[in-house]
């Protein structure tokens, strides 16, 4: 499904809906009481994409401001404190 080439990061989300469908949609035996081949080849083909994307390396330049932004402490919220600004920012609709 995507049609770039690495190094990307995948939208994840596709993929796993494409599994879903695969899964909820396709049988895994045959009415001869077979392996379903054709659905272990689709699933297969979904897979090797994302090990394609896996096994590219990624040059990324440390960034100290990034690093040091991710791993301040100071930026982490509790629970209920995320709660009350998802509230504020999306108010709970009248029942």
């Amino acid at each position: 499904p995507c049609s770039c080439n690495p190094p990307a990061v995948p939208y994840l989300g596709m993929y796993l809906t494409d599994l879903a469908f695969i899964e909820e949609g396709t049988p895994n035996f045959t009415e001869e009481g077979l392996v379903n081949f054709s659905k272990m080849r689709m699933i297969s083909h979904i897979i090797r994409e994302i090990r394609q994307f896996q096994q590219t390396a990624y040059r990324i330049d440390q960034q100290p401001k990034v690093i040091q932004y991710l791993l301040d402490k100071a930026l982490i919220i509790d629970e209920d404190t995320l709660y009350e600004l998802s509230l504020k920012i999306e108010p709970r609709l009248p029942a």
